[in-house]
């Protein structure tokens, strides 16, 4: 990819745990004198929504978890990248288009670029979204490469939401806690993990809590040593960030169905009910040859598609 001159604009108040994993990948390509990188805020800009400017195209970056929503604002853009796209949301011509994976990671000079950008004062106007952006693990900490060992375990660590954070989706909780206790059922010391112990879990489900590390830079540590990992579907049907941290650290990821387009050769063993999930961890478990071919298939996914670098310089070369 030729070097090129990238402007990089997020919302003056961007979600900085969302948008952590563009800014990180944008600031390799820089690092490695592949792009000139400048970056702005504008307040027309949403908390979920960066724009990249470049060769005289504008590209809209949606990183919301809402596959049924376009964002107006971002309506005079050349291209539209959406992170939870529908299928059939993409039929709709060339200009709309799937942005990938997302995660929460950072680099330092992620870390430096954002401080830079938006200067002390905004550190103390938003000092939580501040923390929690600072309790993000840098990408090498998600990374394991399939050539070492994993324990022959199977990770299952959830959140649920409260009601007023999943209006219309509350069924999001009831699958996730009927997963889990199957599966707890049949794995026994095998499935670690649990809910993580938000006052919503605490309330209602407190025999299910975990008793692993929840907070993430603690948590990223110990969940990539596992096997296998179990996916579901984000809220309203979002692809969640657990995909991409699955990949990062070469794991089995076994995952039911999202209505978010992902493409077909992501490699994911899809289960479409509990007794089909019980199935394909327990021959994964059970064959480590045929776990460890998607081991390799996950890492190489990762490397080429999820790693930030590789995914913007991709985002970048799609439209030469």
């Amino acid at each position: 990819m030729r070097r090129q001159s990238v402007i990089c604009i997020l919302g003056s108040d961007a979600d900085l745990f969302h948008v952590a994993m563009v800014v990180t990948g944008l600031c390799k390509l820089e690092a490695q004198d592949r792009i000139s990188l400048t970056m702005r805020h504008s307040s027309a800009i949403g908390q979920h929504a960066i724009v990249l400017e470049w060769d005289g195209t504008t590209a809209a970056i949606d990183l919301s978890d809402h596959s049924d929503r376009m964002t107006p604002e971002l309506s005079y853009c050349d291209l539209y990248f959406k992170r939870c796209v529908r299928p059939e949301d993409l039929k709709l011509g060339d200009r709309i288009r799937p942005f990938g994976l997302n995660y929460a990671c950072r680099s330092t000079r992620a870390t430096l670029r954002l401080l830079s950008l938006f200067g002390p004062m905004d550190a103390i106007r938003r000092r939580g979204a501040w923390k929690k952006f600072f309790f993000v693990p840098f990408v090498t900490e998600f990374e394991r490469e399939p050539t070492r060992a994993a324990s022959p375990t199977i990770l299952f660590q959830a959140r649920l939401w409260s009601p007023m954070e999943c209006p219309g989706d509350e069924r999001v909780n009831e699958d996730r806690v009927r997963l889990l206790r199957a599966l707890r059922s049949e794995f026994k010391d095998r499935l670690a993990g649990g809910l993580v112990p938000t006052l919503h879990a605490k309330r209602h489900y407190p025999e299910l809590l975990t008793d692993r590390p929840s907070r993430q830079s603690r948590y990223v540590r110990w969940a990539r040593e596992h096997l296998i990992s179990i996916g579901f579907r984000g809220l309203f049907g979002s692809l969640g960030f657990k995909i991409a941290e699955a990949f990062a650290a070469s794991q089995c990821l076994v995952s039911e169905p999202t209505t978010a387009y992902l493409p077909a050769d992501a490699p994911i063993a899809r289960f479409h009910s509990t007794e089909e999930c019980i199935a394909v961890c327990d021959r994964f478990l059970s064959h480590p040859g045929e776990a460890n071919e998607l081991r390799n298939q996950a890492w190489e996914y990762y490397r080429n598609e999820v790693e930030p670098g590789a995914h913007m310089a991709k985002l970048l070369g799609s439209i030469q």
